[in-house]
């Protein structure tokens, strides 16, 4: 079983560390904007335990024409659950709230093992893939709200 809430951001240190940035010691996992007042954090359990996480931030990408955004940032979903839903059920939970806050857009810079995940869900990939220091090749992704 499947529930979506959101959570404080340091929940997700765990998570980031384990799936996204395991060269990062685990209180190094935060992002300098976790706490700004416009960002939220969303969280995926399976039952009791946390799989999957998400954090948004209200940012703006010059390359994408549209007013109101925000940008998804450290997606992630723990290896043993990937492919249950729970992704798919934190963006669903994200973009309901992110249409409440009336937002046109989620965006992403999407790493490339990632992008089949994100177009099943609605985003569209965007120009060439370019390189992240350290964590590798990505795409600009988003969906529209």
């Amino acid at each position: 079983m499947i529930s979506v809430a959101e959570i404080d951001p340091k929940k997700a240190y765990f998570i980031r560390h384990k799936v996204l940035w395991p060269h990062k010691k685990i209180n190094d996992c935060g992002i300098d904007i976790d706490h700004h007042e416009d960002a939220f954090h969303v969280g995926a359990y399976c039952y009791e335990e946390l799989v999957s996480i998400g954090s948004f931030f209200k940012l703006k990408n010059k390359k994408l024409p549209f007013d109101n955004q925000y940008r998804l940032r450290a997606m992630a979903t723990l290896y043993n659950y990937q492919k249950i839903g729970a992704a798919k059920a934190l963006i669903n939970f994200s973009t309901e709230k992110l249409r409440i806050l009336n937002q046109d857009i989620v965006w992403c810079d999407a790493r490339i093992i990632a992008v089949p995940f994100y177009e099943k869900i609605g985003f569209i990939k965007i120009g060439d893939p370019y390189d992240i220091p350290i964590i590798g090749a990505h795409y600009l992704m988003y969906k529209t709200l």
